[in-house]
Formats: C-alpha cells, sequence, structure tokens
C-alpha cells in the first residue's frame, strides 16, 4: 500500500471523481485489480462506508467523514 495513492483514493471519493476502477487504476498507475484492492482496504481496514455510485459513476462515502493522515503531536503528562 503507498500512502500516497491511498490519500488520492480518498480525495477522488471525497469530490465523486473516482470514475470507473479501470479508469481510477489508469490515474494512480495501478493494475484494476489493485484499486479493488485498496477499496477493500478502505472498507475493511479504515472501515470507511464506501459504495459505487451508478448516477455519479465514482465511488463515494455513503456517510458525511474524514480520514486524517496528519501528524498529530501528543503531549505526554
Amino acid at each position: 500500500m503507498d500512502i500516497r495513492k491511498i490519500i488520492l483514493i480518498h480525495q477522488l471519493i471525497k469530490t465523486n471523481r473516482t470514475g470507473n476502477p479501470k479508469t481510477l487504476a489508469t490515474r494512480l498507475g495501478v493494475s484494476e485489480r489493485t484499486v479493488y484492492t485498496y477499496i477493500s482496504f478502505f472498507k475493511k481496514t479504515l472501515r470507511a462506508p464506501i459504495k459505487w455510485n451508478t448516477i455519479k459513476e465514482s465511488y463515494t462515502y455513503q456517510n458525511n467523514g474524514d480520514i486524517n493522515f496528519t501528524w498529530q503531536e501528543k503531549i505526554n503528562k
């Protein structure tokens, strides 16, 4: 898994611009099978509520939410 691809997929899903799996694979520079692996990772590991939207022709999130990949420093007490 490439974190840069995960972030890009997330951005594309949020904006309803993934296209179909073949288009997304081309955009990411990976195989279509790899796209399905990434989508499965989002669903199973990140518990992201992703569904295919035939009207928008894009993967979409069913609920509002976000995946945060930024560094957050913790303060030790």
